[in-house]
């Protein structure tokens, strides 16, 4: 093994990237016209750039293998596949460091389309937990818009309990009857003869409103609980494909780099050959 040739290797690898990469951005911020209807929209430029940046990829791990074979000066074809498989893994490790330093904007153009996809991805999974915990339990925000709701008024004038005490003893019993148990039947009861009083309404009303009105907050807890399922599922499946496209990437710069690498072997092994025959 010659390090000094898989380091060579690596530089060439990294540079091509570079180079490559930068013709990548001038040709794809090239196409935009703020002014024209043609200009590609931003799936088509995120498609456009995931391409370009592995096939650059490919071309310069290939020329990065193929350098660090020939200039170990290696004659074993295994060998030299090993030679490119070692510069694939070290310039692997060597642009992940670059993408995550302040460099990593001059490499990051085409490559951080997979980064956001992934990272986008986490946080929507993130964001949506504690929605999904919110919705299924009882916040305050929920326990007051169900104050609010069943004491909104229908006549103005006040009851034998003022607002403000109405509220804070529906809050009360409001929280009994949530958890649910053999107090809650007696807690509905004591909330709908406030609305009663509350409202100037018969318990029959009142019970009706504190029914329709918990109906309409179950069902909104219900389809929010499903939204953020269904935003955490889409999330989970956009990291599953975002890993095995990065994962097929990475795994098509392994082989691109130990074909490079048993090319520079064969070709070296021709160049003896022709030697041999022009001296005999």
């Amino acid at each position: 093994m010659s390090w000094q040739a898989l380091f060579a290797g690596v530089i060439v690898a990294v540079s091509i990237q570079i180079l490559l990469s930068l013709l990548g951005a001038g040709v794809g911020l090239g196409m935009v016209h703020t002014t024209s209807s043609g200009s590609p929209d931003a799936g088509s430029f995120g498609t456009g750039a995931g391409l370009w940046w592995l096939v650059s990829n490919l071309i310069a791990l290939a020329a990065g293998g193929y350098v660090s074979a020939w200039l170990a000066g290696i004659s074993l074809r295994f060998d030299g596949v090993l030679h490119g498989l070692v510069t694939w893994g070290l310039s692997m490790l060597l642009t992940l460091y670059l993408l995550s330093s302040a460099i990593g904007g001059l490499l990051g153009g085409a490559m951080s389309v997979t980064g956001s996809t992934l990272s986008a991805a986490g946080d929507s999974v993130k964001s949506a937990a504690p929605a999904v915990a919110q919705a299924a339990g009882l916040s305050p925000d929920v326990v007051q818009q169900q104050v609010q709701s069943y004491l909104a008024p229908t006549n103005p004038d006040p009851a034998t309990m003022n607002a403000q005490d109405a509220q804070k003893a529906v809050a009360s019993d409001l929280s009994t009857y949530a958890m649910g148990g053999d107090d809650a039947p007696a807690a509905k009861s004591r909330i709908v003869a406030i609305m009663a009083a509350q409202m100037h309404v018969t318990p029959a009303e009142a019970t009706k409103k504190f029914d329709d009105t918990q109906a309409k907050l179950t069902a909104a807890k219900d389809q929010a609980i499903q939204k953020a399922k269904a935003a955490a599922d889409a999330s989970a499946s956009a990291a599953s494909t975002g890993s095995f496209l990065a994962f097929g990437t990475f795994l098509l710069g392994a082989v691109a780099a130990a074909f490079g690498g048993s090319a520079a072997v064969q070709r070296r092994l021709a160049a003896a050959t022709v030697v041999r025959r022009a001296t005999v």
